[in-house]
């Protein structure tokens, strides 16, 4: 059943988090198009009369985009196109969209699911420049897959294409290889993304069907915020390390390492964390068992919960050792152990004869 696109506008806001080794990162929807309702107005150009909006199946009702062959077995052709949309150049953004393989224009045909030659292209446009091809999902010895496939085409776009397909034909749902889930991350630096999905099929029961187009925008939070990292001598006696956290994500605590070279550290002591915040906190530690004259080097080792961890900078100290550390002083004395201020002082470099006289005013 063909239906025209409903001109309705519905803005969706989700949030998903997820920890993501050293960091968390947030994903934060910004435009979508599910077809019947949307405000990033995606269309066919062509409109050609293999392409429409169909009712059959959708992921969220009522409504696909899809593309059938007509059995010309020349290739039917168009391009879903979603208008270029502004972005934060300093984050990273996430296209999404779901995809199904189906044979629902005609489920009895010989040539009825998808092959080698059939398949959708997902094409980026980043600040208004030519768009290039950078994901590929093709079918496979009339393979066919529907919406409730798990399946994951994912890449990062680098400006060259990456092509996905079944291992086999049939129905590849249930198999790991039917790709239900289509996306492609595209690293911060665009103004502007704009993204087509060139879609083509060529005979009878090849079908692409396209639903709930998406794009995500990408913040990522450090698990911890150094804020300040500093290392104090007090009163000449001991170490004080201060420093000063933003915002905390799983943070159990603080290894304190210290160093007497800035290579090898040791564990000399543990602070314990405030596991999730997001206001200033202040931490201390004392370190006592130094010695004065030695240069001393300090680091932070943060821990999560899970055991991952990360280095903050190295700081360095040294307490004033009154003799080791005052300049040098020469005294000039006599033969007799005297000190003696007054006057010149000759040294005289004997080989059995005098070699050299030196006279120190």
């Amino acid at each position: 059943m063909i239906m025209n696109k409903i001109h309705t506008i519905t803005i969706v806001f989700i949030l998903l988090i997820s920890n993501v080794l050293k960091s968390q990162t947030t994903e934060t929807l910004i435009t979508s198009d599910y077809v019947e309702s949307f405000d990033w107005f995606g269309a066919w150009w062509f409109n050609n009369p293999t392409t429409g909006y169909f009712s059959d199946i959708s992921v969220t009702p009522t409504l696909s985009a899809g593309i059938f062959g007509s059995g010309n077995n020349t290739y039917e052709q168009d391009w879903y196109v979603l208008p270029s949309v502004t972005v934060d150049p300093t984050k990273d953004h996430i296209f999404r969209m779901r995809l199904a393989a189906q044979t629902i224009s005609s489920p009895g045909a010989s040539t009825a699911g998808l092959d080698g030659g059939d398949y959708i292209t997902v094409q980026l446009s980043k600040d208004g420049g030519t768009y290039v091809s950078e994901l590929r999902v093709a079918g496979f010895s009339n393979a066919t897959w529907d919406y409730s496939s798990t399946a994951v085409a994912s890449k990062v776009a680098n400006g060259s294409i990456t092509e996905f397909r079944p291992s086999s034909g049939g129905d590849r749902t249930l198999l790991g290889d039917g790709y239900s889930y289509v996306e492609l991350i595209i690293p911060a630096g665009p103004t502007t993304i704009a993204i087509d999905i060139q879609a083509r099929a060529n005979r009878p029961g090849e079908d692409w069907w396209m639903d709930n187009f998406e794009l995500y925008e990408v913040t990522t939070l450090l698990p911890v915020e150094l804020v300040s990292f500093d290392v104090t001598p007090i009163n000449n006696q001991y170490a004080q390390l201060e420093w000063v956290t933003a915002s905390e994500i799983n943070n159990d605590g603080f290894e304190v390492l210290r160093s007497v070279d800035g290579e090898t550290f040791r564990y000399i002591g543990w602070v314990n964390g405030n596991g999730n915040q997001t206001t200033i906190h202040k931490y201390t530690y004392v370190d006592y068992s130094i010695d004065k004259g030695i240069t001393y080097y300090y680091q932070l080792k943060q821990i999560d919960y899970d055991g991952q961890y990360e280095y903050f900078d190295i700081k360095p100290l040294r307490l004033t050792d009154t003799n080791s550390d005052k300049p040098l002083s020469i005294k000039r004395v006599n033969l007799l152990g005297q000190e003696d201020v007054d006057g010149n002082m000759i040294i005289e470099i004997y080989d059995n004869r005098i070699v050299k006289k030196i006279i120190i005013k």
